[in-house]
């Protein structure tokens, strides 16, 4: 299930990207649904990152994190 999230989210990136590059490229205004879908992405890509960045600073400092199938991290 991961790896279909995964490329859903690289195809409507990759789309959303697209379309906003070529309309900046021809000077012309992007629609408004494109522009918050940009904004959406980004909002997502920067809170998992976040989270991400947390979950290893927490197993570096040796704390006790569930992960998958209820095995902990060690």
């Amino acid at each position: 299930m991961t790896e279909f999230l995964v490329f859903i989210y690289a195809l409507a990136s990759g789309f959303v990207l697209m379309t906003l590059r070529r309309n900046q490229r021809l000077e012309r205004p992007s629609p408004q649904m494109m522009t918050m879908a940009g904004w959406g992405l980004f909002s997502l890509s920067s809170t998992l990152a976040v989270l991400l960045a947390g979950l290893a600073v927490a197993a570096m400092l040796g704390m006790p994190l569930p992960i998958a199938d209820g095995v902990p991290l060690q």
